[in-house]
């Protein structure tokens, strides 16, 4: 079994779109962790349910805790960086958890939002970024992560918001196919952010991935892309298996 690290900013990343991957993966038996970096407190949303900041964070970390239980993660970490601010920050400081949680968990593969951040969303942009840069520095010297995968929206897609980004199909290294089961799994853990009801029922997120959820890998070309994120893993020429974070 693998074991999967999924970096998001926001909640609610993980599963509008992601989800029905990730209830596949567990139902696989593979350790799937999540981390988010900020409690998602500065949405628009709020203001439909007369929320303050604080108290919209404080809700959203609810819904987390819910879509935890109902897609069996393995851990969930949510962090309290500043919504909508992560360009503001020294980059070194996101660096510093990004890394702690990949030597903390080990895990073969990370996933994060692709260069584009499929909304455009500077959240999205600057994670990509700190993710891809910690994920090869610590690759080099720890062996881990095997890959580094970047989850993303296939062009042509009939059932997609017009403001979303697409990668080109050559792009696509894998489309991770799931279950009815992990699809009824992946709408229940969607149904927990009842602060997005409206959002939700407006886009239908997980009517984007229907033909599966997609990835590019980085550095890596697979045609006809691969089924499983777990599948044909690089092989990581003499890591530092014994390294420490400096």
């Amino acid at each position: 079994m693998a074991t999967l690290l999924y970096i998001f900013p926001h909640p609610d990343d993980e599963s509008f779109g992601p989800a029905p991957a990730i209830a596949r993966q567990r139902r696989e038996g593979h350790a799937v962790h999540l981390l988010t970096l900020t409690r998602g407190e500065a949405t628009r949303q709020r203001h439909h349910h007369g929320y303050s900041k604080p108290e919209m964070g404080r809700v959203r970390f609810e819904e987390m805790q819910c879509v935890a239980e109902v897609l069996g993660l393995s851990s969930l970490e949510v962090l309290d960086f500043p919504d909508g601010e992560l360009a503001e920050l020294d980059p070194r400081v996101l660096e510093d958890v990004v890394a702690r949680a990949i030597e903390r968990h080990r895990p073969d593969v990370v996933v994060t939002y692709p260069v584009h951040g499929i909304s455009g969303h500077p959240d999205h942009l600057v994670t990509h970024a700190v993710v891809k840069r910690v994920g090869c520095a610590l690759r080099e010297r720890l062996g881990v992560p095997r890959r580094l995968a970047f989850f993303t929206l296939p062009e042509g897609l009939e059932k997609k918001p017009a403001h979303l980004h697409t990668s080109p199909r050559e792009r696509i290294d894998a489309c991770v196919s799931f279950t009815v089961e992990d699809l009824e799994r992946a709408e229940a853990a969607l149904a927990c952010y009842r602060t997005y009801r409206r959002v939700i029922e407006k886009h239908r997120p997980l009517e984007s991935v229907t033909g599966g959820v997609c990835f590019e890998l980085f550095q890596e070309t697979f045609d006809p892309p691969l089924d499983d994120l777990t599948d044909r893993l690089p092989v990581v020429e003499n890591p530092a298996h014994n390294a420490s974070i400096t």
